[in-house]
């Protein structure tokens, strides 16, 4: 059991701007797994640190643990406009990931931000919480990765199937997120040959991780 002397100096090594980037990386995901009260507060002070690098993934953070109370900090950070954007970008996504639909007006609202990237993540985030109360109780987190997506999987296995939602512009952007998450899930060269294809022109907020 970690004592709160315990995370305190977790939490103070993430806010102190002097330690390596990697020592506070390690603080935060550290933060990330205990959860709670104690360790939301402490990434959210980092929200005042100087490197977007850093505050992008603090935001990922927040949405990955999909603690309500991490809400007001990333409605802050979403509505303040001197932030990056790709940090407002996230600050978006992790809204989405917590899945609460009280923000569902909110992420409506950016849905038209114009910054390109906030505006379309937030209408993915919209999406996912509108497939959320279509489809209450069903498992958001499947797959072999056991991450909190923008998106669910598409249902659909067939790698050929998927490519085609995933490069076809004409798609719904959700849906297409969902093509991709899907060819992740599925794995092998044919499905990491069709996401590479999918980088060449990707949307803005174009996941490029998912196949790590």
């Amino acid at each position: 059991m970690v004592t709160e002397q315990e995370v305190e100096a977790i939490g103070k090594t993430l806010v102190d701007s002097t330690q390596p980037l990697q020592a506070r990386f390690r603080a935060l995901f550290t933060l990330r797994g205990l959860g709670g009260p104690d360790a939301i507060s402490w990434i959210s002070r980092g929200f005042e640190d100087s490197s977007a690098l850093l505050k992008h993934e603090l935001a990922y953070c927040l949405g990955q643990m999909r603690d309500p109370r991490a809400i007001p900090v990333l409605v802050s950070v979403l509505q303040d406009r001197n932030q990056e954007p790709m940090v407002r970008h996230e600050a978006g996504e992790a809204l989405g990931a917590i899945g609460n639909p009280k923000v569902l007006g909110l992420l409506k609202q950016y849905s038209t931000d114009p910054v390109v990237e906030v505006a379309e993540t937030c209408q993915l985030a919209v999406r996912r919480l509108e497939w959320l109360q279509q489809h209450p109780g069903e498992a958001t987190c499947a797959g072999p990765y056991l991450s909190v997506d923008p998106a669910p999987p598409a249902a659909e296995g067939d790698v050929g199937r998927l490519r085609e939602t995933l490069l076809d512009e004409a798609q719904p952007l959700f849906e297409r997120y969902r093509a991709m998450f899907a060819l992740r899930n599925v794995g092998g060269k044919e499905a990491a040959l069709a996401l590479a294809e999918g980088e060449v022109e990707p949307p803005q907020t174009w996941v490029v991780s998912c196949a790590a």
